[in-house]
């Protein structure tokens, strides 16, 4: 016997034991069949954006956030139609690129813009934490048309969005534990206890990040809108403070958050809804933070 093992014991043994027990038992209770089931009924695909810094400008014709944006539906520079500050440019989809986002009709570009004024009447307001403008048109002209940036100082201002590459990544997505249906998460608990419920959260849950389509990350309570025609409307989008994934090296100023720099209250996210049936009339967002 070692002179370790004559000091401590087998204790190390004994600790490695309840690990290889406890690894076990979640290994089996992911193989339930009432597990299974429970995983195919929430599982959804959503898309997470990644963005990450470029080094040089992106072209107006390219789905980023930051930079210049595709200006062809514009007549001027957008404005905030509550203090008449020039809007920051957040986002741009294009449907050739993501055919699975929500475009209605024949729609094939969608443009974010947020109100950079620290002092503006609308802000932090049941929709947002600032005033939010969203735009769909269809988009035909590559080489793109340039609109000058109002000059307007703010005293207190939110800086532009970076020129940022997309890196998406499809992932399957989970509602939060209070998202679950006909108290299916209290079953969980129920059968298998405490342990093994937060091990099926830590598994299967909805994963925070700039993203479309899935489950909203809820860091408060679920909120779903309802629609004036009596239908509860879909998740379809959410912009993030934080969207860091772990193994990724990120550098600043990436590693405080985001590389597209936005930060919503505190490391919050805005969910955008919309009932499919009423179409672009109806989307609305609301918003929460830590």
């Amino acid at each position: 016997m070692s002179l370790f093992s004559k000091l401590f014991g087998t204790n190390g043994d004994k600790v490695n034991r309840k690990l290889d027990k406890k690894k076990i038992a979640e290994d089996e209770f992911f193989e339930e069949e009432y597990i299974k089931a429970l995983i195919k009924k929430y599982k959804r695909t959503a898309t997470l954006l990644r963005p990450q810094k470029s080094e040089t400008p992106l072209e107006q014709a390219k789905s980023k956030f930051g930079g210049i944006p595709n200006f062809e539906n514009f007549e001027s520079y957008p404005t905030c139609t509550s203090c008449d500050s020039p809007l920051n440019f957040v986002l741009q989809f294009y449907k050739k690129d993501f055919p699975t986002f929500y475009f209605p009709d024949d729609k094939n570009l969608f443009q974010l813009f947020r109100c950079p004024n620290n002092d503006c009447p609308d802000q932090n307001t049941q929709h947002s934490d600032r005033k939010m403008s969203h735009y769909y048109s269809n988009a035909v002209k590559e080489n793109n048309k340039i609109l000058d940036k109002p000059t307007y100082i703010l005293k207190d201002a939110e800086k532009e969005v970076p020129d940022c590459n997309l890196t998406p990544k499809i992932i399957e997505d989970f509602p939060n534990f209070d998202d679950f249906e006909d108290s299916d998460f209290a079953n969980i608990e129920e059968d298998f206890g405490n342990d093994m419920s937060e091990a099926f959260m830590d598994k299967y849950a909805a994963v925070n990040g700039p993203k479309f389509n899935g489950y909203p990350s809820y860091t408060q309570s679920p909120v779903y809108p309802q629609c004036l025609c009596g239908k509860t409307k879909e998740f379809f989008f959410q912009l993030s403070s934080d969207d860091r994934e772990e193994g990724i090296n990120y550098q600043p100023p990436s590693d405080i958050w985001s590389a597209h720099g936005i930060m919503i209250g505190d490391l919050g996210n805005i969910y955008y809804y919309v009932c499919k049936s009423c179409g672009e009339k109806s989307i609305e967002s609301n918003w929460d933070c830590y």
